[in-house]
């Protein structure tokens, strides 16, 4: 039975949304009590600091407070370091869960959810609400030059025309999904190349890469329940820069 000890919530705010900021801390702080919570802040508001410094109180909860907007894999790397010391010295939680601000937990039994899953999975790695994306040009050369590249062959996905496939990858959307301890030191992610945009489907990627499964579940939880905001930059490895996705 999974409990909170075993995982370590990952949530990245960003700036002048109060509201938005409520809705995910008060989620965790009532439907995930005991789990630590290591919470990165880029430029938030007042009212957001304000509520952070009374739930920094509970010592579960770690706040880092960046005048910057921080990109989100340069603050994913420096917080999943943790699971990177020496043995003897890294986090003993089995596994990450990352939390964007604009998705939120929806259900009370969201954690008894994920426990009665992975009871029922127990070759979960990689957990997420699932979708996939085409390559972009210049992509399949930047996954190549990758240490986790495996030289597997791309998946093949649908196209809007009938019967047509192009390569691509099948990920868990970067707003919510769990990712195993043993799993970020295997492929040391993130990917020290990434910046802000494009992790979440090189994060696919690299775990179809490994030969690891994908198991596509978010009950209890909203994904990317709010309008897109903050930094605008092409996906990682792609050649157009002005390329959005």
């Amino acid at each position: 039975m999974l409990q909170p000890r075993d995982v370590i919530i990952h949530l990245l705010l960003y700036g002048d949304f109060p509201g938005l900021h409520e809705r995910v801390l008060r989620s965790i702080e009532v439907h995930a009590r005991g789990i630590p919570v290591r919470v990165w802040c880029n430029q938030v508001c007042e009212a957001t600091a304000l509520r952070l410094a009374k739930l920094k109180e509970d010592p579960r909860w770690l706040v880092y407070l960046s005048a910057e907007n921080k990109p989100k894999y340069k603050v994913m790397r420096h917080l999943f370091e943790a699971f990177k010391r020496p043995e003897g010295e890294r986090s003993e939680a089995k596994w990450a869960v990352w939390f964007d601000d604009d998705s939120f937990i929806d259900r009370p039994d969201w954690f008894m959810g994920m426990s009665e899953y992975l009871e029922a999975n127990p070759t979960a790695v990689y957990i997420g609400k699932s979708f996939y994306v085409h390559h972009l040009p210049g992509q399949p050369e930047f996954i190549k030059a990758s240490a986790w590249y495996r030289g597997v062959p791309w998946e093949q996905c649908p196209t809007r025309k009938a019967g047509v496939m192009a390569p691509g990858v099948t990920f868990a959307t970067g707003g919510y999904w769990w990712l195993k301890a043993d799993v970020i030191r295997q492929l040391d992610w993130p990917d020290a190349r990434l910046s802000h945009n494009g992790g979440d489907t090189l994060l696919g990627e690299a775990i179809r890469q490994h030969g690891l499964p994908f198991h596509r579940f978010n009950k209890g939880v909203a994904v990317n329940a709010a309008a897109r905001r903050g930094v605008h930059e092409a996906p990682a490895g792609c050649l157009n820069p002005k390329e959005r996705r």
